[in-house]
């Protein structure tokens, strides 16, 4: 198995159609969507040089400092993980396709979105595992001259009744020397008949109640979920998760715990629709 003494790692297969989605609603977050292939990249004799990027997108259908920070915040999530300054994988980014909405969208949110499609896209690699889907089907572009390029989702794909479950109640509290500490509440709802989404996470909490690094924790560990109990890496069922309070501690409180923490959130949501549903075909 490659290990860090190995970087960068050539991948033998790109990574097609990873998408990055941030819900503006509530408006904590800004909106973003975007998806992007990552690709392999022959390594030189220079290994630290083994990242690129490429935008496709129109300066007319996105504008060019967003997809600058898509790709720096990709590139910048890939060299977290250097060791001695070389990168985990030589890649080329490609953005093929992205949205943005006036007064929803800036720089923040799509570096934001980088660094997300880039964890996504780590994952895929480590786990050969496909990419887990945002958005079933796309906004229309802007332009008309743009065409946006296909992409694989099922379109027959059908989402099963999904009941709200509310007030969904998550507390992870170990006092030890490395504690654990994050506690969440969240709802979760069926998005409309005939949305374009598959899974739209909603955080109404600004930074000062909980940073953004352990909401996006939170939500992984939800999409994450129920995207294991889904197929194709489509979630089980088209939902809204809204995160509407939670309690983090300054030292105890990681992005591990609060993942932890988006997971069992997901796994009460669907074992309340197991047992008040038990013939919507979900898991117990």
């Amino acid at each position: 198995m490659p290990g860090v003494r190995d970087f960068p790692i050539e991948i033998q297969h790109p990574v097609r159609d990873v998408q990055a989605y941030l819900s503006s609603r509530g408006g904590v977050r800004p909106y973003a969507l975007a998806r992007a292939d990552f690709e392999p990249l022959p390594v030189g004799e220079d290994r630290t040089d083994v990242l690129a990027f490429v935008n496709e997108v129109p300066a007319d259908e996105l504008p060019p400092r967003f997809a600058a920070a898509f790709g720096e915040g990709a590139i910048t999530q890939l060299r977290q993980w250097s060791y001695r300054g070389v990168p985990p994988y030589a890649l080329r980014i490609r953005l093929r396709d992205a949205r943005w909405r006036e007064q929803e969208s800036d720089e923040a949110g799509f570096g934001w979105a980088g660094r997300r499609a880039a964890r996504e896209a780590a994952r895929c690699i480590e786990r050969d595992a496909r990419p887990r889907a945002y958005v079933r089907r796309w906004p229309a572009p802007r332009t008309a001259a743009f065409t946006p390029p296909a992409h694989d989702v099922l379109q027959d794909w059908t989402s099963p009744a999904f009941h709200p479950v509310r007030d969904v109640h998550v507390r992870l509290a170990v006092a030890s020397a490395c504690g654990v500490f994050a506690i969440a509440t969240a709802d979760f709802e069926p998005l409309p008949t005939g949305s374009d989404l598959l899974f739209e996470f909603v955080c109404e909490l600004a930074d000062s109640r909980l940073p953004q690094e352990y909401a996006e924790a939170f939500e992984l560990g939800v999409h994450e979920t129920l995207c294991a109990v889904g197929t194709s890496g489509l979630p089980t069922a088209a939902v809204r998760v809204r995160l509407h309070d939670a309690k983090w501690h300054p030292v105890d409180s990681s992005e591990r715990s609060f993942t932890e923490a988006g997971r069992r959130a997901a796994a009460e949501a669907l074992r309340g629709q197991a047992e008040t549903h038990p013939h919507g075909g979900y898991p117990g």
